[in-house]
């Protein structure tokens, strides 16, 4: 739980699908929607029957809604490799809680949980798409190889890995020359207020960095990032976030059995906290 003098504190729990009542998936439309336009309430619904599980954030006094993470799994095997995936569709959060991490940490540490507790050699990832530099600022926080990366390219399985989850995702709207995704599509897109970054940001290191992976963000222009969920692909920041050590008992989805893979969606969008 966390909070501030000028925030209430939040309570983040994992919950299954089949729990997100009607009230609840209007709500994180709701939330959505802040963020991007001409995304259909019907399709988000939709979505939402093929996660793995969804991380909610919610004012801990009232119950309101103010966060949400959408994550579904995959098992595959990529040139004799096998590996798995842990997708987060959309991750939101309401401007006022931005200095909060809660919601990305609680998520990411239960993929990591997952793959520390999976004994079946079966290689781990943390994959999103980033349209924004918010979003992309976690790979190099927490990871020590990562794609998309300015300097570095993905080895061999990284790149067929990425590729793989891209068209099985994003069907014909990924590219895999650049690792981004284009949707083209009439009347969708970033909202005024997400495509809104002040001339101070973009004079940071971070966003000059995004702005390297993925010159087009401003068109709604996607780009696929992923990390293996491995200990020794930690930052010494994300060893403190993630330490080796059993996680403290509280509301949590089953996980489902290692060879027990959900299909990532091939005909829509599916992406990470859109916030610039």
């Amino acid at each position: 739980m966390t909070g501030s003098a000028s925030r209430p504190p939040l309570r983040t729990s994992f919950v299954a699908p089949a729990a997100l009542t009607p009230e609840r998936r209007a709500a994180m439309f709701a939330l959505l929607s802040v963020w991007f336009e001409g995304y259909g309430e019907d399709y988000f619904n939709e979505e939402l029957e093929d996660l793995d599980h969804c991380v909610l954030q919610e004012d801990a006094a009232t119950g309101e809604l103010v966060g949400f993470a959408t994550v579904y799994r995959q098992a595959m095997e990529i040139d004799g490799t096998a590996v798995g995936a842990f997708h987060t569709a959309h991750c939101i959060l309401e401007r006022r809680f931005w200095g909060s991490n809660e919601l990305v940490r609680s998520m990411v540490a239960e993929m990591v949980a997952r793959a520390r507790a999976d004994r079946s050699g079966r290689l781990w990832y943390w994959s999103y798409s980033a349209v924004g530099y918010r979003s992309y600022r976690y790979m190099p926080m927490l990871f020590v190889r990562h794609t998309p990366h300015p300097d570095q390219p993905p080895d061999d399985l990284d790149r067929a890995f990425r590729d793989h989850i891209g068209r099985k995702c994003f069907a014909q709207y990924y590219d895999a020359d650049t690792g981004t995704v284009d949707w083209q599509w009439q009347g969708y897109g970033l909202t005024k207020e997400a495509r809104a970054i002040s001339e101070a940001k973009l004079d940071s290191p971070a966003v000059a960095q995004f702005r390297r992976v993925n010159p087009r963000w401003a068109d709604s222009v996607e780009v696929l990032c992923l990390a293996r969920l491995q200990d020794d692909n930690l930052t010494a920041f994300g060893r403190r976030w993630f330490p080796v050590s059993p996680r403290p008992s509280g509301e949590r989805v089953a996980p489902k059995a290692p060879g027990e893979g959900v299909a990532l969606l091939p005909n829509g969008p599916t992406r990470a906290t859109p916030s610039p």
